[in-house]
């Protein structure tokens, strides 16, 4: 789950210094279980059928939730033969990224994400014997086989989840949209997901804030930690503070898996936010710093070109910020 307020988005239409109106057009609707607004400079044409054709590609490649999709075949059968451009292309993302992260953006946890109840299977009941038979379909290197004629599980029972890249990479499919008409100043939300570039309808630079977790998790969704500078970058978050669930014997389990113990994490990382140079980028990281802790996550993101993370961790009497040498500082110190 990944989620940032957005009250700092500046969307209203204005009139900048120079009195010279700029009109922006505003396409939203519901995509992916969640929301979607694409914020543009109007440029005269109707670009929501463009829209609609990345959603559709998208949806029947990975959306596990679409039963005719694509993802969904391989997962039922254990092949998927003559993949669509679109599949490939998300499926070379997860692969860099998975590689980038040193496995922990890992694709193929689904079945243990789905034994654990975060999707639409019933939680079933999970031991340490059932989570180590389950590791055994975990692998993307070893247990997916690619080749010219299609995708194929190394063993039965390996099934994939590309979706912790979904948003992200639907988001720079639209920005190829909104670029190839010729427009420079937009922003593009997902759920909370978004990537900006240029100015907004008042002339400045696109700034949103970075929500405070504990109160998102009490239902304020009002306090900020920080806000952020949006112009030619992209902004995830993740976050253990809304999908989780208390067990028969008290433990609180997050829908983070850590996909080297295959269990949900234990450390006390409440969430993350990641700007990166793209969306899909931004997305994958954010799931994969979340799973790596505070400590290896923070090394991790120090060391990677044109990457920046908050870490917020702790508990709900006091929370401690970490953050890349890059990122905005909170609001408190400015």
């Amino acid at each position: 789950m990944k989620r940032i307020a957005s009250l700092f988005l500046s969307s209203v239409l204005a009139l900048v210094s120079c009195q010279e109106e700029i009109k922006y057009k505003v396409y939203e609707g519901e995509i992916f279980g969640t929301y979607y607004r694409i914020q543009v400079k109007d440029g005269g044409e109707d670009l929501q059928p463009q829209f609609d054709a990345v959603f559709d590609q998208i949806n029947a490649a990975s959306n596990s939730y679409i039963q005719e999709s694509e993802v969904s075949g391989f997962n039922n059968t254990g092949q998927l033969k003559n993949p669509s451009p679109t599949f490939l292309a998300m499926m070379d993302s997860a692969y860099r990224i998975h590689e980038l992260t040193g496995g922990y953006f890992e694709p193929t946890l689904y079945p243990l994400i789905k034994a654990w109840g975060f999707s639409f299977d019933q939680r079933e009941q999970m031991d340490s014997l059932k989570v180590l038979g389950l590791l055994d379909l975990v692998g993307f290197e070893e247990k997916i086989i690619q080749s010219d004629s299609g995708i194929f599980a190394a063993k039965e029972g390996v099934q994939l989840d590309i979706t912790g890249i979904g948003e992200g990479y639907a988001i720079d499919q639209l920005v190829e949209v909104v670029e190839k008409n010729q427009i420079a100043d937009y922003m593009v939300e997902i759920g909370g997901e978004m990537r900006a570039r240029g100015l907004n309808s008042r002339g400045t630079v696109w700034t949103v804030g970075v929500e405070d977790p504990v109160q998102a998790e009490m239902g304020v969704t009002s306090s900020m930690l920080t806000k952020v500078m949006m112009d030619q970058r992209s902004l995830s978050s993740s976050g253990n503070y809304r999908k989780f669930y208390i067990d028969e014997q008290g433990n609180r389990r997050s829908h983070i898996l850590d996909p080297k113990t295959g269990f949900p994490v234990s450390h006390n990382l409440v969430s993350v936010s990641v700007l990166a140079p793209s969306a899909t980028l931004a997305d994958g990281l954010a799931t994969a710093l979340m799973s790596m802790g505070p400590e290896k996550g923070m090394e991790l993101a120090e060391r990677l070109p044109g990457v920046e993370a908050m870490f917020v961790w702790g508990g709900k009497e006091k929370l401690e910020l970490l953050f890349t040498s890059g990122f905005p500082k909170p609001l408190a110190a400015e």
